[in-house]
């Protein structure tokens, strides 16, 4: 198991079209999280919006590395994870926290 996670977390980056999907989901997320805080001004926290985007967005740039640069991707790929699983765990004991 730990040479599949291995394998898959430090390979060599997908390239630029894998890049452009996940910074344009980062988009639609971080614009959908503009537009319910600032243009709406909602009370509701819409704060999982904000954590997916940032997530998006790290993975975006790991897979817009240079081939050569497989631990920086590695490194981003897991703070990506990381910040996944806080999001999980914020989820379950802050129920109210990130879903408003």
């Amino acid at each position: 198991m730990r040479a599949t996670i291995k394998k898959r977390v430090f390979s060599e980056p997908d390239g630029r079209p894998v890049s452009l999907v996940y910074f344009g989901l980062a988009l639609v997320l971080l614009s959908q999280y503009v537009y319910l805080v600032w243009i709406l001004t909602s009370e509701d926290s819409s704060f999982f919006l904000l954590i997916m985007g940032v997530g998006f967005t790290l993975q975006g740039i790991a897979e817009s590395r240079p081939e050569s640069q497989r631990q920086t991707a590695g490194v981003l790929r897991l703070t990506a994870i990381l910040v996944y699983l806080c999001s999980l765990i914020a989820t379950v004991f802050l129920p109210g926290f990130l879903l408003g």
